[in-house]
């Protein structure tokens, strides 16, 4: 595989959704707060899904205070934050 190649996978890739009036406005209003575009919002959302995903699926030791490889405290997973905005 040649080196052009490689750098053009490594790209960002871009997709459309659909979203519900109230999720829009939420993520409308988070983006506001944290001075980032709503794009920017959503691919860090979902980066830190798949990341806290990534971390319940590794085998792990039991004990409080417990940290992961990369350094960092186990988070609460996407679908209960969303539960929790009342979504």
């Amino acid at each position: 595989m040649n080196e052009r190649f490689r750098v053009l996978q490594r790209q960002p890739k871009r997709i459309s959704i659909t979203l519900s009036y109230h999720v829009h406005e939420a993520l409308l209003t988070r983006s506001e707060e944290e001075g980032r575009s709503v794009s920017n919002l959503c691919a860090f959302l979902l980066e830190d899904a798949l990341r806290d995903q990534q971390r319940t699926l590794t085998p792990q030791t039991s004990g409080a205070g417990q940290t992961h490889t990369n350094g960092l405290q186990p988070s609460v997973n996407g679908a209960t934050r969303m539960k929790t905005r009342g979504f």
